[in-house]
């Protein structure tokens, strides 16, 4: 049996594709600047996720605060927890440090905030799992996000599921 050269190329190129996609979903550990108790701020405070989150209902990204939103509710004492007088130090830095996406899609993937929270009236709990609930930030996506995931839901919904949706 003779191996076809453009047949071996092809393969091989699709299983590094593969893999470099499932390396970017799984092998990215993500540590954040403070230990961020959303729990505290979700659940005993009341804050939406937008208070922190802008674009979450009106753009296509949500955006990460900056430590300056912190400040705004932060600029005094407000507890004993260390975590909050680490803000203040941290806020005081130049530059000051940022915090890191939990969630990493493949450039071709188009994703809209506005559409999915705002549009089709998703909780934000259906992608990103029990964040609200987190004492301190995950290292990793509490929901495997994965073109299957993303499948199934829009099926459930009775949404479309054409290539051109999403990949752009």
């Amino acid at each position: 049996m003779r191996i076809r050269p453009r047949l071996l190329v092809a393969a091989v190129l699709m299983v590094a594709v593969i893999l470099s996609f499932w390396g970017l979903r799984r092998s990215h550990a993500v540590t954040q600047p403070i230990a961020f108790p959303h729990a505290v701020h979700v659940k005993e405070v009341g804050l939406e996720c937008d208070a922190c989150h802008p674009g979450v209902k009106s753009s296509f990204h949500a955006q990460l605060p900056g430590l300056s939103v912190c400040m705004e509710c932060h600029e005094d004492k407000l507890s004993d927890n260390p975590e909050e007088q680490k803000v203040r130090e941290l806020a005081r830095l130049s530059p000051p440090p940022q915090f890191r996406k939990l969630f990493l899609f493949p450039n071709h993937v188009f994703y809209s905030h506005r559409r999915h929270v705002t549009v089709a009236k998703i909780p934000c709990e259906t992608c990103h799992g029990t964040i609200a609930e987190s004492s301190a930030p995950p290292g990793h996506p509490l929901v495997h996000i994965s073109m299957q995931f993303c499948l199934d839901c829009h099926r459930q919904r009775g949404v479309t599921v054409d290539c051109i949706a999403c990949h752009r």
